[in-house]
């Protein structure tokens, strides 16, 4: 049972114990109120604090989609990590079908006595170090993936700072993101506390002043 179910399935014990406690108590004589009220141990109705008072809050949000398609700084994170990410997977694609090739003609050769030792000799330490070569090639498309972890994060502070600068003028009480993907907790916002146009041209800004 998905989560979204679950939390339709307590809504709805709520509204039905809601509804019972309402019959019973709608039903209820003034016999009923009479023998409560001489109840000796009925306990006495909780102090209830008075809420506090919450002044109106201002909320607007980013279109987070926006910024991974707009950001400068996102594009060419994503174009320089996309490129390197295809060009190591196409080298290690190459070399491992070329070695699988390599290593089942010798294999063949070897079961038919083909070889003599000296060639077999070679022909096993050649396989080790291009198998080595690949291992490395595997060590490096990991390490990318770190580093693009890594952007990632490097463009949320980035992000977060400027809406910090951003908001010492405005003073919003949440700046929320928003996206249109299924990962997005925000199903509807009001186009009118959309600021992504004026974050985006400001953070574009900073990082061409920071690039010059």
């Amino acid at each position: 049972m998905n989560n979204k179910f679950s939390t339709f399935i307590n809504i709805g014990l709520v509204i039905a114990v809601a509804v019972l406690y309402y019959l019973h108590f709608s039903n209820c004589n003034k016999g009923c109120s009479a023998n409560e009220s001489n109840d000796s141990t009925a306990a006495s109705a909780p102090m209830v604090m008075a809420p506090k008072e919450i002044k109106a809050t201002k909320i607007v949000y980013v279109n987070s989609d926006i910024l991974n398609e707009k950001y400068e700084y996102v594009k060419e994170l994503a174009s320089t990590a996309q490129a390197k990410q295809q060009r190591l997977e196409m080298a290690y694609q190459s070399k491992g079908q070329k070695l699988q090739q390599d290593y089942a003609e010798f294999q063949q050769k070897a079961s038919q006595g083909l070889l003599s030792e000296n060639q077999m000799n070679a022909s096993q330490d050649d396989l080790r170090k291009r198998k080595e070569e690949l291992d490395q090639m595997e060590a490096q498309l990991q390490r990318l993936v770190e580093e693009i972890q890594a952007d990632n994060n490097r463009v949320r502070k980035t992000v977060v700072d400027y809406v910090k600068e951003y908001n010492k003028q405005s003073q919003y009480n949440y700046v929320l993101t928003y996206s249109d993907g299924p990962g997005g907790v925000i199903l509807l916002a009001n186009d009118s506390m959309d600021i992504t146009n004026e974050i985006l041209d400001g953070l574009n800004a900073q990082y061409r002043a920071q690039k010059k």
